[in-house]
């Protein structure tokens, strides 16, 4: 199961070869013009994770700043991009490049990447996970009711295929919806997305199943929180108390706090 959060940590935080180097191998040229040398989606994230990990420890070592790291993730991930032909992505790889051209600030052909992606997804963890960047892409171009009809339409998805569901809309489309006009939709996504996580199933056995029952109270919590947020921005201070009644109710329940 690929888990939207994790991938978070490539949000825009990518260091570039020229800074660093590749621990994993050099990265084909993207600008080359033969064809074979289009490199792959899997090689190009995982080179760019290794960047965003260096980039990372200059931050924390004082010598850029987070606005600094931001400016050269869009720099140097469009030169890696810049000649790229979308038309010849293959599609089971269009995800990948779609998260290259977000981290790039081109969220319109990260759209129509993720669009292709949805299209090609053969699994529903696939399917879960590409439609909820579709939203994330249309909640950042202003797209937000859309966004939230895409997000809805992971909802389908069985128990098992549930876990990125709440992550995505907390952390990644609201934030990008927020302020568009649409923030009573959000809001009202948010906390059918809960019923979402609640209903989510996973192996108690394994350490992911784990880690997911640890942080499913916290992260509940935190969405409690933004929807009486989104509510007194609206003015709708009932539907706000109701939420932070609602929050403390499953935070006794959870035993997690």
């Amino acid at each position: 199961m690929e888990t939207v959060i994790n991938f978070l940590k490539l949000s825009p935080i990518i260091a570039v070869a020229l800074l660093t180097g590749c621990r994993s191998g050099i990265l084909p040229d993207p600008n080359d013009p033969d064809p074979k040398q289009l490199v792959s989606g899997e090689i190009l994230l995982r080179n760019i994770g290794e960047m965003m990990q260096t980039l990372e420890e200059r931050v924390g070592q004082g010598e850029i700043n987070a606005k600094q790291r931001e400016k050269i993730v869009e720099r140097e991930v469009g030169k890696m991009l810049k000649n790229v032909d979308v038309a010849r992505v293959p599609p089971k790889q269009a995800w990948q490049f779609g998260d290259a051209f977000r981290l790039a600030g081109n969220w319109d052909t990260a759209l129509k990447l993720y669009t292709v992606a949805v299209k090609a997804a053969k699994t529903d963890d696939r399917l879960v996970n590409d439609t909820l960047r579709v939203a994330r892409a249309q909640a950042h171009l202003g797209l937000v009711t859309e966004a939230v009809a895409s997000c809805r339409s992971t909802f389908k998805v069985g128990p098992r295929e549930k876990a990125p569901i709440l992550l995505a809309v907390l952390y990644e489309v609201v934030p990008e919806g927020v302020g568009k006009g649409k923030d009573l939709e959000l809001a009202r996504l948010l906390e059918d997305s809960i019923k979402q996580h609640k209903s989510t199933i996973v192996n108690v056995t394994g350490e992911g199943g784990k880690a997911f029952l640890r942080a499913r109270p916290v992260h509940i919590h935190f969405a409690w929180i933004r929807i009486a947020q989104l509510y007194q921005g609206l003015n709708l201070e009932k539907e706000a108390r109701e939420a932070i009644i609602k929050d403390e109710a499953d935070r006794q329940k959870s035993g997690a706090f």
